[in-house]
């Protein structure tokens, strides 16, 4: 059998056709994998805000702590201070004391 110009231009437009068609079968996967990835990145730029925000919880948290630490060290020496100061009051009342045992009768 012969081929005619007929024939080959089908052939051609038949492969030509289907070559096209896995061109946008292979575009169809690539825009899909595109989409799965936006999607992926979408949940990274979000999760990564949660986490923006939650690392500055935890700053402002640990600010409190610190603060409250300060206060709780100042309350401590202030106790320590009072305390000193019965122990000194106490030690120089005792200290008169028997300074005045000592002392000649009158």
């Amino acid at each position: 059998m012969a081929t005619t110009p007929d024939t080959d231009e089908t052939k051609f437009a038949s492969h030509a056709l289907a070559y096209l068609h896995s061109l946008d079968r292979k575009l169809d996967l690539v825009v899909e994998v595109l989409q799965r990835h936006g999607e992926r990145l979408g949940r990274l730029e979000r999760d990564q805000g949660e986490t923006r925000r939650d690392l500055g919880e935890i700053r402002r948290d640990i600010t409190e702590v610190k603060g409250d630490i300060a206060l709780l060290d100042n309350k401590v020496m202030t106790a320590q201070a009072e305390i000193f100061a019965i122990l000194h009051r106490l030690d120089r009342g005792g200290d008169q004391e028997s300074v005045g045992d000592l002392a000649p009768d009158r």
